[in-house]
């Protein structure tokens, strides 16, 4: 049984690392690891370092779709920043700091992280499968063996 519970959480921290996304990862570490003023802003320049780190993570998560659209070959990524800028002009409360404790914001990123993708593979990126999803079967597979010699 102990080993169920062990496995199961396993798959919890599995399934948690593959859906994170680069803006969303981004914008969590924003809020978490920024300075802000009297006022409620965000630091720029540290804003920026960790927009930078989600551009660079999509740069290497998506590589077809980066090298397309420093061609000018994928528009579609454009289309994702413009939804990305609506999505946060519209739940953005101009205190950056309450929105980070809010939450509601995040939606947008995580929206943006979704809307990529779609633009990736529409931009020749191949789609890989969920990273660990044969260790999650092997763990799934060794619990239910685990149990069922325990019966």
């Amino acid at each position: 049984m102990r080993l169920l519970v062990v496995s199961v959480g396993i798959l919890a921290l599995l399934a948690g690392w593959a859906f994170a996304g680069c803006a969303s990862d981004a914008y969590s570490k924003t809020c978490a690891s920024c300075p802000f003023d009297e006022n409620g802003k965000v630091d720029q320049s540290c804003k920026s370092g960790y927009q930078s780190s989600g551009t660079t993570c999509v740069s290497t998560s998506y590589p077809i779709m980066s090298a397309q659209y420093a061609q000018g070959k994928c528009p579609a990524v454009d289309g994702c920043a413009d939804e990305l800028r609506s999505c946060t002009a519209q739940y953005s409360s101009g205190n950056d700091k309450e929105d980070c404790m809010e939450g509601s914001a995040s939606v947008c990123y995580s929206a943006a992280d979704q809307c990529v993708k779609r633009a990736a593979i529409s931009c020749g990126e191949i789609e890989k499968p969920c990273p660990g999803s044969a260790a999650t079967f092997i763990l799934l597979f060794a619990g239910l063996a685990f149990v069922k010699l325990r019966s």
